[in-house]
């Protein structure tokens, strides 16, 4: 009898033992009342910032993983090298880069509504972002058991006046000929419809979207032909904004706007690719050219789904490899590049404002045989 006495006792601290540990991980609390203590549930799952979306020239929508309530908020212009500055965001006081987005630099006047399901804050600024420029937004949300959430956010100011775009010329390789003189990939553009390439951003399946190039907010009038350099090597390389021959760099285009990447490594493949002009807002695709050597039997690692876009927008009937130019050497042979036969024609139809007033199709469909391989001509078509 004493053996189980013993056995009984041990079971008995046992199940307190577990019962106490169970009773600390669970998600719950006390309270005490006249009949003792009474156990609630909470709620310790932690509130998430899901999607920041930019409606319109006014209207930025943030959302969240459950129904919040907002306790403060302000919308503010990004500071250069403050507001993106890790190292003001290290002081013990309150950062600069914190005082800036929470407004203490100056905020923008702007009110908030919440949606149906309360998940989601409108924030409307009480006049127009301008167009490319960065902001943010800071705010404190809680949701319903109290749980808080600090934070801040970057957008950029809505784009309501997109071009036409088509790609025209892409050199592919990269060259030093001799001290401070190189060849940097480059693609040229006509505009066949006038607009500002603020949110517009060019990708290339063999790049990643990591490295995507975005353009600035530089307005191109229909018909207007634009080169965008790739890489930066050496000097001259200067974006043009109103004078058209401030860039110096080899290879910038002569009375025709040049805007520069600052990166200053490969871009494109030297053999297969697929490089797509798209609307970083809402995806949209304006252009699309595929090239692939002529060994290729198949799209390499992360290019068939772009292949999938380019063909669901329209620009390419299907999206097989064999549908792609021929790159006969390209990225080996110096001074040569693909480019467009009906870019005059297109260039011609755009002066004339057939694709303002949507007279002509877009995305301007490939047409078989329409890309040939020629001297290197920057901004000529």
């Amino acid at each position: 009898m004493k053996k189980w006495g013993c056995i009984f006792i041990l079971f008995v601290q046992t199940f307190v033992l577990v019962s106490l540990t169970v009773f600390c991980v669970l998600p719950f609390s006390c309270k005490v009342t006249e009949e003792g203590i009474i156990f609630t549930g909470g709620d310790y799952a932690s509130l998430v910032l899901e999607d920041v979306c930019v409606l319109d020239d006014r209207n930025v929508r943030v959302s969240f993983s459950e129904k919040v309530k907002l306790r403060a908020y302000t919308v503010s212009e990004q500071i250069k090298d403050i507001s993106d500055s890790d190292e003001h965001s290290q002081t013990i006081e309150l950062s600069p880069a914190l005082k800036a987005a929470s407004g203490g630099y100056g905020s923008i006047e702007a009110g908030y509504s919440l949606s149906e399901d309360g998940c989601s804050i409108i924030y409307s600024a009480a006049e127009c972002y301008e167009v490319g420029k960065a902001y943010e937004i800071f705010g404190v949300v809680e949701d319903k058991a109290g749980n808080s959430l600090t934070f801040c956010v970057p957008f950029t100011g809505f784009n309501s006046h997109m071009p036409k775009l088509v790609m025209t010329e892409l050199q592919i390789n990269y060259k030093k000929y001799k001290e401070d003189v190189y060849r940097c990939e480059f693609i040229e553009f006509l505009a066949l419809k006038e607009g500002n390439l603020s949110g517009l951003e060019i990708v290339s399946g063999a790049d990643g979207e990591g490295k995507k190039f975005v353009f600035p907010p530089v307005n191109v009038k229909a018909g207007e032909v634009f080169i965008v350099h790739l890489r930066s090597a050496g000097s001259g390389c200067i974006t043009e904004e109103e004078n058209l021959n401030a860039s110096t760099a080899a290879y910038s285009g002569k009375n025709v706007r040049d805007i520069w990447s600052e990166n200053t490594k490969a871009r494109l493949s030297d053999n297969t690719d697929i490089v797509v002009v798209r609307n970083g807002v809402d995806g949209t695709i304006l252009d699309a050219f595929m090239y692939a050597a002529e060994s290729a039997t198949e799209w390499g690692k992360g290019m068939s789904l772009l292949a999938e876009d380019v063909v669901e927008c329209g620009i390419y009937e299907e999206g097989s490899v064999c549908e792609a130019e021929v790159n006969s050497g390209l990225g080996s042979v110096a001074g040569k590049s693909f480019q467009r036969l009906d870019a005059a024609a297109l260039q011609e139809a755009a002066l004339a404002g057939a694709f303002e007033a949507d007279e002509a199709e877009y995305p301007v469909k490939q047409k078989p045989d329409n890309w040939a391989i020629k001297n290197v001509s920057p901004g000529t078509l």
